[in-house]
């Protein structure tokens, strides 16, 4: 992690102001135009899952304020990010599969079924969790595919946050090839600004993704 030079940083102010706050995040829930990725899927024979949590990841690369974190009390820019997403076990509780960015999807798909495989013969507590909840270079991903929400809330717990940002897919509408997006951010690192940014950047990955 790269330390911010916080005295000549823009939000130096808005970092103090929010960061001891004992809920910091703020939600944004939106609906993406996902109709041109669902079908490239569909036509390719691809997993969809796999598709938007790769892209996310690849977007989050490809705008540097979601890569901000909070380091010992400071602000810090991730050189690498990994995604925590929450995938359904086979008695219907969750678990959680850890997967690192690859360069090419081909590469992600392989790595995302042998991490999804393995975290699914695990309980929720494995050694993967052990090892990799809490640290700082994750994103959390949760998909709920059974609902078309339009607001969202977490269950949050006080304490130190790191600033990790919180995504939750939901269900897609085949009427209007949109789906649902809540995105949960710190407020010391980022503005609506800043996710209205994000998004966009998210929809050009999954725009680019469809392109080959």
């Amino acid at each position: 992690m790269q330390p911010i030079d916080l005295d000549n940083w823009p939000r130096k102010q808005h970092f103090e102001l929010f960061k001891n706050f004992s809920q910091p995040y703020f939600n944004v829930c939106v609906r993406l135009d996902i109709q041109t990725l669902y079908d490239y899927c569909k036509t390719n024979q691809i997993s969809f899952f796999q598709a938007y949590v790769y892209c996310t990841l690849k977007a989050c690369y490809a705008y540097e304020p979601i890569m901000l974190r909070i380091n010992n009390s400071k602000p810090c820019l991730l050189n690498t990010v990994r995604a925590s997403v929450v995938e359904l076990a086979k008695n219907d509780t969750f678990i959680f599969s850890y997967f690192n960015y690859k360069n090419t999807f081909k590469e992600f798909t392989v790595h995302a079924e042998q991490v999804g495989e393995k975290a699914k013969s695990q309980p929720l507590f494995s050694d993967a969790f052990a090892q990799t909840e809490g640290q700082a270079d994750l994103i959390h991903i949760s998909v709920l595919p059974w609902l078309n929400f339009s607001a969202f809330s977490h269950a949050f717990s006080e304490g130190q946050s790191l600033g990790i940002p919180k995504f939750v897919f939901g269900q897609f509408d085949k009427h209007t090839g949109t789906m649902p997006l809540a995105i949960d951010v710190h407020h010391s690192l980022m503005d609506g600004l800043h996710v209205a940014k994000f998004i966009n950047t998210l929809q050009g990955t999954f725009d680019t993704f469809c392109k080959g």
